[in-house]
Formats: C-alpha cells, sequence, structure tokens
C-alpha cells in the first residue's frame, strides 16, 4: 500500500506543476510509470497464450511498445484542460486507501476508492502487485472491477487471431503514433 500511496502523490506533485509545460510533466509522469508498473509481465498477461509463440526479438520489440502505448493512451487523457479540470476537482476528490490483501510473500492487492463529492458512488481503483528484485510493482489495475489488462488481452486475442501478431504490432504502432500527433497537436492545427 506504501508504494501505491508514494506513486499517486509523485503524480498528484506532477498535476500541481501549473506552470510546468505539459510536454515536461509527461516526461515525469513516464518516469513516474516506469518505476511502478511492471510493462514486461503486463505485456505477456496482455497477449495471453500468445506470448510464447513470439520470438525473443518479437517479445524485445513488444514490451517497450506496449509500455509506450499505455502511457499514451493514458497521457493523452491529460491535456491542459483535462489537468486544469483535475486540478480543480481535487479539491473536491479523495483517494481512500481501503485495505492491502496478500497472497503470499511475492503478490498483493491495493484497494482503493476515489470519492468525488458530486458522485454517489466512489470509483473503486485496485492494484494487483508483486515483488520482484525485492521491489513492489503494478502489473494490472482494476476500474470498478473492469481489468486494463484483461480489456486489452481481449482486443489483442482477436486481432492475434484473425490477423497474426505482425497486424497487432502495426496496428499498435499507428495508434501509438496517432495518440503522440493528438497531444502535441491537441486541436488539429498541425492538418490546416
Amino acid at each position: 500500500m506504501q508504494t501505491v500511496k508514494q506513486g499517486v502523490d509523485q503524480v498528484l506533485v506532477v498535476f500541481e506543476q501549473r506552470d510546468t509545460p505539459l510536454k515536461v510533466r509527461r516526461v515525469k509522469l513516464r518516469q513516474i510509470a516506469h518505476q511502478y508498473f511492471d510493462f514486461e509481465d503486463m505485456s505477456r498477461s496482455a497477449l495471453g497464450y500468445h506470448w510464447r509463440d513470439l520470438t525473443p526479438v518479437q517479445r524485445a520489440s513488444f514490451v517497450p511498445l506496449f509500455a509506450t502505448f499505455i502511457e499514451d493512451a493514458y497521457l493523452s487523457k491529460l491535456q491542459e484542460y483535462v489537468v486544469r479540470k483535475v486540478q480543480e476537482e481535487a479539491k473536491t476528490a479523495k483517494i481512500a486507501f481501503i485495505r492491502e490483501n496478500f497472497d503470499g510473500a511475492d503478490d498483493a492487492q491495493v484497494f482503493s476508492n476515489i470519492v468525488v463529492i458530486d458522485q454517489k458512488d466512489p470509483i473503486q481503483v485496485n492494484y494487483l502487485m508483486h515483488r520482484r528484485d525485492n521491489t513492489w510493482l503494478i502489473y494490472d489495475v482494476t476500474v470498478d472491477a473492469i481489468s486494463v489488462i484483461a480489456n486489452y488481452r481481449n482486443q489483442f486475442n482477436r486481432v492475434m487471431n484473425s490477423d497474426g501478431y505482425d497486424k497487432l504490432f502495426e496496428d499498435l504502432t499507428a495508434k501509438r503514433t496517432q495518440l503522440e500527433q493528438e497531444m502535441d497537436d491537441p486541436q488539429g492545427t498541425a492538418s490546416n
């Protein structure tokens, strides 16, 4: 629980840096993500049984692509207007860490609620974690009981079964590029 709290606190500090350019905040948020998330395990889990069919080269190229995609997917939501909204609502939102459960010495789940004054029900955000090299890392997040990794596994499985790894890699690369362009030019002025 302490690890998750530290990570959340670091993210909130980045949100509060109103005078820091958005691109600089993105870099800081990426650094935080790499400190607290096990992207290799997340990649393996997102590909499910298809992982074992990948070559070592394919695995080595998929992990950083998936990590960057996940980062971009969530960072794309952090454009200036969203950051301002979060900063305004942060005064009315409270993050409560409810409990932690251990499954042996190296696996745990941290349960939290985000309570927003204007919403009736809290948002349940839970972190699935494991210990690697004596460091706790997040390998999945559930939001209102929906697993982020299971969601991607379902999508990736459909592509892998119908079109194979090369198509998945191509689609993921294209989506990551699109997200990056949207973050760099949220108004769409580059195409005008």
